[in-house]
């Protein structure tokens, strides 16, 4: 990682954020297509096993220690994380997709924009001005609306609720070292891995993600531990306002990628969210 941050640096936080938007945005394409293809238990659980598989060994190789803290902090900061993903899948049961999603994408990127800022994070103007249109762009790729704020607000506490459970994890994640990464991106997958694994026993799921959904569940594993542990090591290095924003912009990945691969029709809104969203990484980068 030395060699890492020679080469980028000082943006190296802002070049890993980056990466992680864009597997997160890999990763929410795969999952939403294994969704409609197996039920959402076993994709979880599968999706995080597989993220363990990959980041465990990467762990033994490059991480300079490993510290029972760090990995207590990475399961503390999963826990938020899958409490989110609980919030997120129940409020999508019981409202629309343009309620449920804008809600929780705009509040996890503010829950540690506003905590970075009063942990010290100096923000330049065009910081600032990529901060709001990066919350703006999150809603509009989201597929938010006019008509989204004259409709039903049914779900909305659950797509405050949810996040706030990903903003929680960019802000705990946050407090553990460069040496022992990316062991807490290994704790926080052991940790949620467990409760699922309670939850399937307690509730006697035995079903078992469809052969069609396989390679979708395998990409959003790989996708997503990748985006985490490139959020790990980028949150080491630059400031949690704009290293966490910048992943947050995943949805203009997913959208454009269902775009490109599914011919999924973009909305004016998504459009001009996706150009917001270039807008907050190209000033972010000058800034």
């Amino acid at each position: 990682m030395e060699l890492l941050n020679s080469l980028y640096a000082p943006k190296v936080g802002i070049f890993l954020a980056f990466l992680s938007s864009i597997f997160w945005g890999v990763g929410g394409f795969c999952a939403g297509q294994a969704s409609r293809r197996a039920a959402l238990l076993p994709i979880l659980t599968l999706d995080i096993f597989i993220g363990i598989c990959v980041v465990t060994p990467l762990s033994f190789l490059v991480a300079d220690s490993f510290t029972l803290k760090d990995f207590l902090i990475g399961g503390f900061a999963g826990l938020f994380g899958i409490g989110g993903a609980g919030f997120l899948y129940a409020g999508m049961q019981k409202a629309t997709y343009v309620t449920v999603i804008p809600a929780s994408g705009v509040v996890s990127a503010l829950v540690p924009v506003v905590w970075g800022v009063f942990s010290g994070d100096n923000l330049s103007f065009l910081h600032i001005v990529a901060v709001v249109v990066g919350l703006v762009s999150i809603a509009l790729t989201s597929g938010v609306t006019l008509q989204t704020f004259t409709g039903s607000l049914n779900g909305l506490k659950e797509g405050i609720l949810a996040g706030l459970g990903f903003g929680g994890f960019f802000v705990v994640i946050e407090n553990t070292s460069k040496d022992t990464e990316p062991w807490a991106s290994v704790g926080s997958r052991v940790f949620p891995l467990f409760i699922l694994l309670f939850i399937l026993r307690l509730t006697r799921n035995s079903q078992k993600p469809s052969k069609t959904a396989i390679p979708y569940v395998l990409g959003s594993g790989l996708a997503n531990v990748t985006a985490s542990t490139c959020f790990l090591f980028a949150v080491n290095r630059g400031m949690l306002s704009i290293t966490s924003l910048l992943s947050a912009l995943y949805p203009a990945i997913t959208v454009l990628i269902a775009h490109f691969l599914i011919s999924e029709k973009m909305t004016k809104s998504q459009i001009f969210g996706v150009g917001a969203a270039i807008f907050s990484m190209a000033s972010i980068a000058i800034g």
